[in-house]
């Protein structure tokens, strides 16, 4: 992979991920011996210890088994991986510092009883979400409600340069664009998955 030029690694990537949705096994097998080092790297430096790094690398995998044929760059693919692993090691640290059972921020609907799988699904699902966002709404909701502890009304109105009266409200705003963003991803067409 050392000699192929960046268009030559992204056009097999798109490939592979083709392959990967048309059932072929061996392209996901591919995949992860290109890519399943890079996650477990992503996992360690992100703070993991080596079982939970593997524990990342399983993650992901379903995750990616669950949504690749949502990657809108399959070129991209690496860097897609990295994210959900980094997403995934950070959930994967916090549980460990919290000594409990991940409490889900107000923007993931608290799922008694759910499996790994269907929270790990929630969760990429919401992150793919997210990105969509405008920047103000991924600012404001990230400070209020993803940051531990939550920035104060007032810390986010000065730094946003709005009146504390009006962070209320637009924070309802970005709650209510992101619920109808997920709603639209629930409802869109699933397509087969390696």
């Amino acid at each position: 992979m050392k000699d192929k030029t960046w268009a030559e690694v992204r056009a097999r990537d798109t490939a592979l991920v083709a392959a990967c949705l048309a059932g072929d096994e061996s392209a996901w097998t591919e995949v992860w011996s290109r890519y399943g080092s890079l996650v477990k790297a992503v996992a360690l430096r992100a703070g993991c210890d080596g079982e939970e790094a593997r524990d990342v690398v399983q993650k992901v995998a379903l995750i990616a088994l669950q949504s690749l044929s949502r990657l809108k760059e399959p070129g991209k693919l690496p860097g897609w991986l990295a994210g959900v692993a980094r997403f995934q090691a950070l959930e994967m640290i916090r549980q460990r510092r919290r000594g409990e059972e991940i409490q889900e921020s107000s923007l993931v609907y608290h799922v008694e009883h759910a499996d790994d799988l269907a929270r790990d699904q929630e969760l990429a699902a919401l992150r793919q979400v997210f990105v969509r966002l405008d920047p103000r709404c991924k600012r404001m909701l990230t400070r209020l409600d993803l940051e531990d502890p939550p920035a104060s009304y007032k810390e986010v109105s000065l730094d946003e340069g709005l009146a504390s009266t009006s962070i209320g409200p637009i924070r309802r705003r970005c709650l209510r664009r992101l619920k109808k963003l997920l709603a639209d991803l629930s409802q869109s067409p699933s397509r087969t998955h390696c």
